[in-house]
């Protein structure tokens, strides 16, 4: 694979910034954009623009591939419709009428797959039929994929797990912490995570690879994952209280019809089912087709 051309979107995000070293350390050429001015290396052509006002496109000039990280990481629906639907809309729109259109590398969510999958949910596991019982967040990660894939361009829907550095280690798989006290709902089943610079070296790995068909996805996890125990043993050092989440299911039920969308995320069924279900994530195919092997593990430390 020769020298490349990528547009980064998001690029001033936390995985974005990631993408930006992975992609300068493989040798390519970086255009970074971001919707505010950033200091960026040597060699990094910085855009300052807003997707959700379009994208326009001198932008995609001799651009090879696009890896779209720029989304709103909220539960605001608003939010959520302008800075990651829109956007994406907008950056899919504005793709599809480039002369020689480039390839679309899309940051998903593991969070996309159905509430009630079980054992190992991988690529072909049923997405969420029922976005609007779940996280705002998922219905909007939902929507992006299939911009993607209504739009007949090709690129890679990259179902990253819940991404992490040395300073980012709690994660919503475990249950509610306040301060040194722990309600952890499961102690079985894996954590979805990825550290994020494995996670860019993937989005970049698939820049470098066609996918099968217009639309090809992946689960990015590491590998091999913690389990919630050895998880909770690693970062948690003070009161413990275990509580299995299925004793919580009828309190979420009356919070979720008094209060529908309002109601705290761990007191709607879905949401609790999802995010507390004993599965596992395979992330062979990534690995297979991508070439991308995670190199940092959650319990061996994230550098």
């Amino acid at each position: 694979m020769g020298t490349l051309t990528l547009l980064i979107t998001g690029a001033s995000g936390f995985l974005g910034r990631a993408c930006v070293s992975a992609a300068l350390a493989r040798g390519h050429k970086v255009r970074a954009l971001s919707r505010h001015a950033t200091t960026w290396p040597d060699g990094v052509e910085a855009i300052v623009a807003d997707l959700s006002e379009g994208l326009e496109a001198s932008l995609l000039t001799g651009v090879d591939a696009i890896l779209h990280t720029a989304a709103s990481v909220s539960n605001d629906a608003d939010a959520l419709s302008r800075d990651t639907i829109w956007a994406t809309e907008r950056l899919v729109a504005g793709t599809e009428t480039a002369k020689v259109p480039p390839l679309v590398v899309l940051a998903s969510s593991i969070a996309v797959y159905d509430a009630d999958a079980a054992g190992a949910v991988d690529e072909d596991t049923r997405l969420e039929t029922r976005a609007k019982r779940r996280e705002a967040y998922v219905g909007a990660k939902l929507a992006q994929e299939e911009a993607l894939r209504a739009s007949g361009l090709q690129g890679w829907c990259l179902r990253i797990g819940a991404i992490y550095d040395s300073t980012r280690r709690w994660n919503a798989h475990i249950g509610v912490k306040k301060g040194a006290v722990l309600i952890s709902l499961a102690r079985t089943g894996d954590v979805p995570l990825v550290q994020v610079a494995d996670a860019a070296e993937a989005m970049i790995c698939a820049a470098e690879t066609a996918p099968n068909g217009a639309c090809e996805a992946l689960n990015i996890v590491e590998s091999p994952l913690p389990s919630r125990k050895a998880f909770i043993a690693a970062e948690h050092h003070g009161l413990h209280i275990p509580l299995h989440w299925r004793l919580l299911l009828p309190l979420a039920w009356l919070c979720e019809a008094a209060l529908a969308a309002r109601a705290p995320g761990l007191l709607r069924p879905r949401i609790l089912r999802a995010r507390m279900t004993a599965v596992s994530y395979p992330n062979t195919r990534a690995t297979t087709r991508l070439g991308w092997h995670p190199q940092r593990q959650f319990l061996r430390g994230s550098k």
